[in-house]
């Protein structure tokens, strides 16, 4: 990949937009500016969008980071330096699949690379079996978490490092890491080969003997009229990397879980007011967490809360409007 990077022609201007407390924004800057080093042809300029707030509204940033490349948008929220480099480079994902598909088979092939992939990675190859792993970033949906408090002997510590740390263990054997790619379709074995496929979004081909999937979970999405207009332009998922973003107004945070509430307590610090809505009659966050949320006088929580549409005029969302579940009233 450095290879490739060094190789790349043309002119290449990066701008990053980013906020301290976003922990998606290291991996896109350090990405951006090793290729600045690699490459005489490309450079990187990091803007803290706090500092920065008229470039911000002028540029309808709602989401960090927000990369412009030549003045013009090149991508929002997490991406790896392979996904750049994919993104540059029109022949990277062609040689990509040309080189999967050239891969020996495999005895266990695992789908997901999170805590449970990572595991099942190193079981298998601790008994010797030639063992792949793939998936669309290393760690999965731990690298989207900050604070960690429930995982049994660490009282606590944040996502990227326990993914990290997972990384350096599955590394310690010999297991083939299969970054940023998801596997789309499975195809059983037939009776000439005996060997299972897992073709992925790419086009690859990757054969097994056997196939074990660990895919884990990912963001839930409201399903709404709106939502997908509005991502990025109001419609977050990381209150971590675009708080900052919304300091001084009101904001909502659909789900009643710990990842909301614990996303309601984050905000409650940063903005003037959250507004937690739930579609159950009761909130599902554990016990702790939801005394901390109640301790807050910045937070109004709404209980049997239908969200039905995220509103808006084009360029960005503007509101939210929701169903009382008890007495079937809207509400905006």
């Amino acid at each position: 990949m450095l290879d490739q990077i060094r190789q790349l022609e043309g002119k290449f201007h990066f701008e990053t937009y980013y906020s301290l407390s976003c922990h998606n924004c290291p991996d896109v800057i350090q990405a951006l500016n090793l290729m600045a080093v690699l490459n005489p042809n490309i450079t990187h300029t990091a803007i803290d969008g706090a500092i920065v707030q008229s470039e911000v509204q002028q540029r309808n940033i709602m989401a960090v980071p927000a990369v412009f490349l030549n003045g013009k948008e090149f991508g929002q929220g997490r991406m790896t330096l392979s996904d750049i480099v994919t993104k540059l480079d029109v022949n990277a994902e062609k040689n990509t699949v040309q080189k999967l598909n050239q891969q020996l088979p495999y005895e266990v092939l695992i789908v997901g690379s999170g805590p449970a992939g990572a595991s099942a990675a190193i079981y298998a190859a601790r008994n010797g079996i030639r063992t792949g792993i793939i998936g669309a970033r290393f760690g999965g949906q731990v690298l989207d978490t900050i604070d960690i408090e429930n995982y049994i002997s660490v009282s606590k510590t944040e996502g990227p490092k326990l993914a990290t740390a997972l990384r350096g263990h599955v590394n310690d054997y010999d297991i083939d890491i299969i970054d940023s790619q998801m596997v789309a379709k499975l195809i059983p074995a037939d009776a000439a080969d005996k060997l299972h496929k897992s073709a992925t979004v790419s086009g690859a081909t990757l054969r097994s003997r056997i196939i074990i999937i660990a895919t884990g979970a990912k963001w839930r999405d409201m399903n709404v009229p709106g939502e997908k207009e509005y991502r990025t332009t109001g419609v977050t998922y990381c209150p971590h990397c675009d708080g900052p973003l919304f300091k001084g107004q009101l904001v909502a945070v659909i789900g009643g879980g710990n990842s909301g509430v614990e996303a309601a307590i984050d905000l409650a610090g940063v903005v003037e007011h959250v507004t937690l809505l739930e579609f159950a009659p009761e909130m599902r966050a554990d016990a702790v967490l939801q005394q901390k949320l109640a301790s807050l006088s910045s937070v109004d929580i709404i209980l049997q809360a239908e969200t039905l549409e995220v509103k808006g005029y084009g360029v960005k969302m503007t509101g939210l409007q929701y169903k009382n579940r008890q007495d079937g009233s809207i509400h905006d």
